[in-house]
């Protein structure tokens, strides 16, 4: 099943911000966000959505669900909204599945790529409760988890254990971050990495 809607919701408000701090986005900020994410869901759904009166209301509850969140994450737990989110997004995927399967974005692609925002951002959400803290990027680990995640479904298995020596000695000189997140980041990397390569290898 095409996945888009949900795969634009994680790539809006997870792929390039730290959603722990969208609760905090002061009023101009929070309006530039949500400009942001309507463009990401434009990006993404246009060629399918806008073609017919139906597809435009489902791209209308698809922005007014996106709204309705980051109001939302202002008086919600975070792990709340999340499970609301992506119930939400998930509803919304079914109900325009027939509108995706001649995207642009294909649905494999689709589900490739949230499988990528799954062992990139998805870890980094979890890392934030503890492994580091809510405020830091995690760069070094998402670039590495990225890197093992391509690896891994191009079949480059030797460059697993390259990647994996490189991010070490660059946390080893330059990185502060916990020692957990040295060890789990890699790890969660290519576990999640080989799991999400046989989900789409049963899904298609």
């Amino acid at each position: 099943m095409p996945l888009h809607l949900l795969v634009v919701y994680l790539v809006a408000d997870h792929a390039f911000v730290n959603s722990y701090k969208l609760k905090d986005l002061e009023r101009l900020n929070f309006w530039k966000h949500f400009i942001w994410a309507a463009l990401v869901f434009l990006a993404f759904t246009f060629d399918s959505l806008l073609t017919s009166s139906l597809g435009i209301l489902l791209f209308s509850f698809a922005i007014a669900g996106e709204l309705g969140i980051l109001y939302m994450r202002k008086s919600l737990p975070d792990d709340l909204i999340e499970i609301i989110a992506v119930g939400y997004f998930l509803i919304l995927s079914f109900l325009s599945r027939n509108y995706f399967k001649d995207s642009y974005i294909t649905p494999q692609f689709c589900w490739y790529l949230l499988g990528m925002l799954l062992v990139t951002v998805g870890v980094t959400y979890f890392f934030r409760k503890g492994i580091v803290t809510k405020e830091e990027k995690d760069s070094v680990g998402i670039s590495e988890r990225l890197a093992l995640y391509i690896f891994t479904f191009a079949g480059l298995f030797e460059w697993l254990a390259i990647v994996t020596l490189a991010g070490f000695l660059y946390r080893l000189f330059f990185s502060k971050t916990s020692k957990w997140e040295w060890v789990l980041s890699p790890i969660f990397g290519i576990g999640i990495s080989i799991v999400w390569l046989f989900v789409m290898k049963g899904v298609f």
